[in-house]
């Protein structure tokens, strides 16, 4: 970090990210150099054969080759390992080295077109020379040193492509040093209307099978807008995202240890009542209807639950070419019926007691299924969470609108809104949710609303929309959205929705703001940081495996000598007298300054009332001992940050949270007098 800057433009790698890359180079080579080497001595004698002199220069010509590019690699490695983060001054002649590597890359294309010519002609038509013909060995060791050399051209052409920035194209027709200084700040501040085509060709491509209709045209802008403006004013590398990672778990586990409270933006939290039902009943409650949220995942997800016998299990419930019958229970499901019966074998449901069931995927249009639970007497909706990438492009359409609750005035997010309002009209058009009390021939059921991640964001609006129908409805939220709802829908849904979180799972805390938060003490650590990124990158490995050392790295030091480690040439985010106002989101699929009197701009949180399900941490607990878990009623405020922990993600697994709630469950039990 900041971006190297090679062949008249920025690359979405920095000069510091050339240490692994390189070793592994390195190594590769030098198993490819030994290789060659040691055919060459042992045949040196056998080389007198049609085209031997011409194999003899190929083969000293090759191994100089490998030599050159080996040295010149351990010396980009050594130049890529110094300096900070921030610090680009001691790495300044990478550029240098890499105009270097790449004419001895193109020296070694050339001269594998000179081992292909030698190797693949018919040696078996030519002559022998003085009665003696060309080692077969030998002549299979030139082939295979050509298509490895074509292979390793591939791979390198692949890196090129991924690390190509579409962005980065600057003028560097002057060698002035103050209009030198200018080029990151005139990097970020003209590419505001490039950056959000170049995202929305990206979400094209990702989301090619998405169509082409209303929803999508207007799902890309949103996505393309909103990732432009997050990311206009920081001139960084993925890699150098993954080192602030690792800094900000490094400051988390200064901070804990020291007894201090967390870093928390200064934002207005919203205040929820604890509610009436007892925990352990409400904790008994979430873990009965998680079976529906699971279900809803369907036959992928019970393949992943169940990888050694759940294939036997699904095909006592699939009924083949179904798609070809009338009367199917679900609609748009596979030919199979596979996902209908992943339904059955998670819930133990019968085909009578499925009301309704939909797979059609879209964007703005998750799957979801209605059923009858005769031992809770609930009519269950069950809404599933994301699968596929047009349901990422639904959770990615983050901008906030408003929803149509009367005496209300509650904004939420646009793309799980219209996901929840898609759901509404099916389920008021089919009348689906009365055909499911006339099924059950009884007045004493209530609607249940369950989900998880999309799904639970999804279930939560749809819950706020159909209170007003079925006012005993409640909703079982699994690891909701953190920026869901603004907070009078928190306070509105507070006594119907309870959202269950698992640890320090991301989900729930992912905001517009906690993620402009992120950015900011992400900016903050790396410029604080005087060690080199591969040095944090494998001080991350280490402590993964083997957790923090008992003496963290002092703040002190990384503030010492701080101002002589920042380049001023190449800065991390644009906040200079002279650059332009910062942008945010507005909510309307385009960046606006902050200065616009326009923009309405809405703090989103997440839904109801919290469980907080953490686990107890056991120093004698073995990696491979059972975990253990406590539950308790959280507040807002608790999920009003990140947490930076490789289990942010494992705790979103919605099998994770499964077991969680299952360890509870079994702790309620009453144990035998």
């Amino acid at each position: 970090m900041p971006a190297l800057v090679a062949f008249g433009r920025r690359w979405a790698i920095g000069s510091d990210d050339f240490v692994f890359p390189g070793i592994t180079s390195v190594f590769i080579r030098l198993l490819w150099l030994a290789a060659i080497a040691s055919v060459y001595i042992s045949h040196r004698e056998t080389l007198r054969c049609p085209g031997g002199e011409l194999l003899e220069a190929y083969f000293i010509g090759f191994i100089a080759l490998i030599s050159l590019a080996i040295i010149l690699e351990l010396i980009i490695i050594y130049t890529s390992g110094q300096g900070s983060i921030t610090n680009t001054h001691p790495r300044r002649f990478i550029p240098l080295f890499l105009y270097i590597r790449l004419v001895i890359f193109l020296l070694e294309l050339v001269w594998s077109g000179v081992g292909a010519y030698w190797g693949f002609s018919e040696w078996e038509n030519r002559t022998p020379v003085e009665g003696k013909a060309c080692d077969m060995s030998v002549v299979r060791a030139v082939k295979g040193t050509v298509v490895t050399s074509w292979i390793i051209s591939f791979f390198i052409l692949i890196a090129v492509f991924i690390f190509f920035d579409p962005l980065g194209s600057i003028d560097d027709t002057t060698d002035d040093d103050d209009e030198h200084l200018s080029h990151s700040r005139e990097f970020l501040s003209t590419t505001g209307n490039a950056a959000k085509q170049v995202w929305e060709r990206r979400c094209r491509l990702l989301c090619c099978c998405a169509g082409n209709d209303e929803n999508s045209q207007d799902a890309f802008s949103d996505v393309s807008a909103l990732m432009a403006t997050f990311f206009k004013d920081l001139d960084i590398v993925p890699s150098d995202i993954a080192a602030g990672l690792v800094l900000l778990q490094y400051d988390q586990e200064r901070h804990q240890r020291r007894g201090e409270r967390p870093h928390i933006p200064q934002r207005i939290i919203p205040l929820v009542p604890p509610p009436i039902m007892p925990l352990e009943e409400e904790v008994d409650k979430c873990c009965h209807y998680i079976f529906y949220a699971l279900g809803c995942y369907g036959w992928m997800y019970y393949m992943y639950d169940n990888m050694s016998c759940g294939l036997c299990n699904l095909c006592r419930h699939c009924q083949c070419c179904m798609c070809c019958r009338s009367g199917r229970v679900a609609q748009h499901d596979n030919c199979c019926n596979c996902n209908t019966s992943a339904v059955k074998q998670l819930t133990n449901l019968k085909d009578k007691d499925i009301v309704y069931m939909s797979y059609r995927n879209k964007i703005y249009e998750v799957p979801f299924f209605v059923a009858l639970d005769h031992n809770e007497k609930a009519v269950v909706v069950s809404i599933r969470g994301t699968l596929s990438l047009k349901d990422a492009l639904t959770d990615a359409t983050a901008e906030c609108e408003q929803m149509d609750i009367e005496g209300h005035e509650i904004y939420a997010h646009k793309g799980i809104l219209r996901s929840a309002k898609t759901i509404k009209t099916i389920l008021t058009d089919n009348q689906i949710i009365e055909q499911a009390f006339q099924k059950a021939e009884s007045d004493d059921y209530s609607v249940v609303v369950v989900g998880h991640s999309l799904g639970a964001g999804t279930a939560s609006l749809l819950s706020i929309m159909l209170k007003s129908r079925w006012p005993s409805l409640t909703c079982f939220a699994y690891a909701p959205p953190g920026g869901l709802i603004s907070a009078a829908g928190v306070q509105y849904s507070a006594d119907f929705i309870c959202s269950v979180v698992l640890g320090e799972d991301v989900v729930p805390r992912l905001t517009l703001e906690t993620l402009d938060d992120l950015k900011e003490r992400m900016s903050s650590v790396i410029k604080k940081s005087t060690r080199p990124k591969y040095q944090l990158m494998l001080g991350a490995c280490w402590h993964s495996f083997f957790g923090f050392p008992e003496k963290l790295p002092e703040e002190s030091e990384d503030n010492s000598g701080n101002q002589e480690s920042l380049d001023p040439q190449q800065p991390l985010i644009d906040d200079s007298p002279g650059s332009p106002i910062r942008q945010v989101y507005s909510g309307e699929g385009s960046s606006t300054s902050t200065s616009s009197q326009s923009v309405h701009k809405v703090a989103l949180y997440p839904p109801g009332h919290f469980i907080w399900i953490q686990e107890t941490r056991s120093v004698n607990r073995s990696c491979f001992g059972k975990r253990r878990y406590e539950a308790q009623f959280g507040r807002h405020e608790d999920f009003s940050y990140i947490i930076i922990n490789p289990s942010m993600v494992t705790d979103h697994i919605p099998n994770n949270l499964f077991h969680a709630l299952c360890y509870l469950k079994e702790q309620t039990v009453p144990e035998d007098v």
